[in-house]
């Protein structure tokens, strides 16, 4: 169900006007099937938004969690008011405006989900040896898988897809599900589903506070809130893999694990100097499962080639929240 956020004097108010949205430069679509994304058609049809209305009281204010469903599967996004806040740390901070109010995803994207929604599963961290590996999050997944998981969700959900992909390349072998390279462009205007830009990644991170992890700025308490591998700890007893989402406790603001488990991609180009390789690399924030304390920091940042994919990345989902 679609929902937006308006603020109010007295309150908050959700608002969603019926109305027709038509792109006609988009010549690309991804299905709502369950199949995978290789799906992609020529379409041209319009798609139609539902009315929903709900008032939301003061005391719910930075505490807005939307509900989604698809099929058995429920997740939460939690909406994230506009605001200001310190971005990076030390000598390299500098104060950021978030002028729009947006929602993320309360955990990273599940295996359950990814596969409901793709009708695949490219997860190394599934099967027997991992207990409840559906609620572990997907990892395995390019930049490119991500952005084509948030056009078919969006679609499945009744919502306008934020990504125009089109130009689509695969890999070489025939068995590859994911993509090499792809032109892609945004909807801006679009309530659709998208990765979260890393200023907004970082807002939602330190959720109100100056923590160097998202949850705590006490090292001998991060093993609260983060999957590292931790040097105060024997090899026995690191993880080696990734966790259950919602196992350890969540930041001020309900998110859990943007500090470890799984790397998260993000929109943003990681722009490298005098750099020779033509590929575009693109962000990833908070660590993983294998990195030290001091990467799973809010401010800690890594450039990854857009067509990789690794045992330990994945992403959570975020959306505009439009008046």
């Amino acid at each position: 169900m679609l929902k937006y956020i308006l603020k109010h004097i007295q309150g908050y108010q959700m608002n969603l006007t019926s109305q027709c949205v038509v792109n006609p430069k988009l010549t690309k679509s991804y299905s709502s099937c369950k199949a995978s994304y290789k799906t992609i058609k020529t379409s041209s049809s319009r798609i139609r938004l539902n009315i929903d209305r709900e008032i939301l009281k003061p005391y719910m204010i930075g505490k807005v969690n939307i509900f989604f469903k698809i099929g058995r599967i429920k997740f939460k996004m939690i909406g994230c008011l506009r605001g200001m806040f310190t971005m990076g740390m030390d000598e390299f901070s500098k104060t950021v405006s978030i002028n729009k109010p947006f929602l993320l995803g309360e955990t990273e994207v599940t295996q359950e989900l990814f596969e409901k929604v793709m009708g695949f599963n490219p997860s190394y961290h599934q099967g027997k040896e991992y207990p409840k590996s559906k609620r572990r999050p997907v990892e395995n997944v390019t930049w490119f898988d991500a952005l084509i998981f948030c056009n078919k969700l969006s679609v499945r959900l009744g919502k306008n897809p934020y990504y125009n992909i089109s130009n689509v390349e695969y890999g070489q072998k025939k068995e590859s599900e994911h993509i090499r390279n792809a032109l892609v462009t945004i909807n801006p205007l679009s309530n659709g589903f998208r990765l979260p830009l890393e200023k907004e990644w970082e807002y939602a991170s330190k959720a109100g506070t100056n923590n160097r992890w998202s949850g705590t700025d006490d090292r001998d308490k991060l093993g609260e809130y983060a999957s590292f591998y931790d040097e105060k700890k024997d090899r026995s007893q690191q993880p080696y893999k990734t966790q259950v989402v919602k196992s350890l406790k969540p930041n001020e603001w309900g998110f859990f694990d943007m500090s470890g488990n799984v790397e998260e991609w993000c929109w943003d180009e990681y722009k490298l100097e005098n750099r020779s390789n033509k590929r575009e690399f693109r962000v990833t924030r908070g660590g993983n499962y294998e990195s030290s304390f001091r990467n799973v920091r809010s401010d800690s940042r890594q450039p990854r080639f857009f067509d990789t994919y690794f045992e330990h990345m994945g992403f959570r989902i975020a959306s505009n929240v439009i008046k």
